[in-house]
């Protein structure tokens, strides 16, 4: 063979390269057709339209190669755990083609029983090749529904243990007449156990359809390619950052006292490990959180920091490690109840962005509204139904940019829009707005909250439960000389405050008005550009008093404060 028709061993290693990068896309496609289909296909609006949900592709070993865009951390880092777990329980070897695992074990789930995981394996010549797993929330699984008020796990739900959900082509009947049993919505109970199922099954078929396109027997390979490459990522992002021993603490509402969160993070060039220990003992009330949920959300908020380039799997997950004594309230072990565990779970990546900020000063956003405002109506009168949607506040204000507004940082979700949710249950959406000088003020300003007004369309009491609101007392706080954001406001039309967690009970006739919390602003808002103040002002983003007060909008040096 001539030189000009010849390959060289590194022209073939480029190749090589290459066709790894495009099926490590195509995984990912295959991920996000997973979830769409599972979008598509859910009964639950907070699933449907918010995307409170996950979607993975895991090898044959377990481990997660591919997420999709769309989901939460709080499910995919649990769900990357969840497949072996599961598998521990029901062995690979004593699975068929066809047959499906669900569990919504909070310990070896996603935090709490309303969150049920799925996992498919997929077959290829009689052989496990991979598999499908993806996890969303079920409304109502019965106990005291969505509320914090249990005072153990037992009292939330129904609690599903691993098991098969579908053997070959037989859907397990008995499974779902539990579930549908316990649920005060049992048609979208089912429906949205058996929309994971659907999910499952585009995916396995669209990646069965990649392996063969490919001419693919396994995806050894491909796993060995996706894990080298993203620990290597992973560890030259970490030597970037000053090895050594950071610690932070944050303080929360808590329910009926406050409650501290503490991590000591060990920087190393290959790990990053964080102790939780020195944080508040688990209480009895449904924020408690299990650790695989806080290991989740510290990661994510240590990956978003330093790693946002990384794909999220297994190995660029391993390189980050999450410990803490069992029995706090970031460690809650069975039968504490974990119902809104999202309140602690949440709060992590500020924790995490404390210890960062002593490593990197001057390089972390500001603090953000944290935990999602969960909105959960019900009412008892000659109309039941159940509503549950998210209420947004502002993410803290970035080094270089301000922070985004009503959005649900950390866990990516969205709200249901006004007019689904007015659809699905008898409710009114007076307004739904901005909050006025609610981001922090800074060189660059905190993400804005908003003010949510709603109501009964009927005249009928309504009932609030899981009033798991955080940021009550005090604001997320500033940096660098930014302000804190605004703190968060729960009240009634006819003036009553709510200012616990807990049910709560909204007369006919009175409307419910929830203002949540601001982002905290970054750097002296005397630097911030004045064309930056003007436009806020003209768009009412800050008032007039702001701007003359604490922007000192008309000050006589307004010019020398330009970028």
């Amino acid at each position: 063979m001539s030189n000009s028709s010849s390959v060289s061993a590194s022209e073939v290693n480029a190749l090589d390269y290459v066709a790894n990068n495009v099926l490590w896309n195509r995984l990912i496609s295959v991920c996000e057709e997973q979830a769409n289909a599972l979008m598509r296909a859910a009964f639950g609006a907070i699933v449907r339209e918010a995307g409170d949900l996950s979607a993975g592709v895991f090898n044959a070993e377990g481990e997660m190669l591919a997420q999709a865009v769309t989901g939460t951390p709080g499910h995919v880092n649990t769900m990357a755990a969840s497949v072996n777990a599961m598998l521990n329980v029901i062995p690979a070897s004593t699975l068929s083609s066809g047959d499906v695992l669900v569990t919504n074990d909070p310990w070896l789930g996603a935090g709490h029983v309303f969150d049920f995981v799925v996992v498919t394996p997929v077959f290829i010549d009689k052989e496990i090749v991979a598999y499908l797993a993806s996890t969303s929330h079920v409304v109502d699984v019965g106990g005291l529904g969505w509320s914090a008020e249990g005072r153990s796990v037992f009292e939330e739900g129904v609690t599903i243990p691993v098991m098969h959900l579908r053997r070959a082509d037989s859907l397990n009947e008995d499974l779902l007449r539990i579930v549908t049993t316990n649920s005060r919505v049992p048609h979208e109970a089912r429906g949205d156990i058996l929309s994971l199922l659907s999910c499952n099954d585009t995916g396995a078929k669209r990646l069965i359809d990649l392996m063969r396109e490919y001419c693919l027997n396994d995806l050894r390979m491909l796993s060995e390619f996706i894990f080298e490459r993203s620990e290597q990522g992973t560890k030259a992002a970490l030597r970037q950052v000053p090895n050594g021993t950071y610690q932070s603490d944050l303080t929360m509402d808590g329910y009926d006292s406050p409650i501290k969160l503490c991590a000591r993070m060990l920087i190393s060039d290959e790990h990053i490990e964080v102790d939780l220990s020195g944080s508040s003992p688990a209480i009895r009330r449904g924020i408690n959180c299990p650790l695989n949920y806080a290991a989740a959300y510290a990661a994510f908020g240590i990956r978003a920091m330093l790693t946002p380039q990384v794909p999220n799997n297994q190995a660029s997950l391993d390189a980050i490690r999450i410990t803490a004594p069992p029995g706090l309230v970031v460690s809650a072990e069975r039968p504490a109840p974990v119902s809104a565990r999202h309140v602690i779970g949440q709060a992590l990546p500020d924790l995490m962005f404390g210890c960062l900020e002593q490593a990197l000063p001057g390089q972390v956003l500001a603090e953000s509204a944290g935990a999602l405002w969960t909105l959960s109506l019900s009412s008892t009168g000659d109309t039941p139904f159940t509503s549950l949607n998210v209420v947004l506040g502002g993410m803290g204000a970035r080094p270089s940019a301000d922070g985004l507004s009503t959005t649900a940082f950390p866990s990516g979700v969205g709200a249901v829009p006004v007019e689904s949710a007015e659809v699905a249950a008898p409710l009114i959406y007076h307004s739904k707005e901005f909050i006025t000088d609610s981001g922090g003020a800074g060189q660059y300003r905190g993400g804005l909250s908003q003010r949510l007004e709603v109501g009964s369309s009927l005249n009928e009491d309504l009932t609030l439960s899981a009033a798991a609101f955080e940021r009550l007392n005090e604001g997320p706080a500033g940096r660098h000389g930014g302000h804190s954001g605004a703190a968060g406001q729960v009240f009634l039309s006819n003036g009553t405050k709510i200012k616990h967690k807990g049910i709560h009970r909204i007369p006919a006739g009175e409307t419910l008005v929830l203002q949540t919390p601001g982002g905290g602003g970054f750097g002296d808002p005397m630097h911030r550009d004045r064309s930056e103040v003007e436009r806020d002002l003209e768009y009412g983003l800050i008032s007039a008093e702001a701007a003359e007060h604490t922007y000192h909008l008309d000050n006589n040096q307004s010019g020398s404060n330009k970028k």
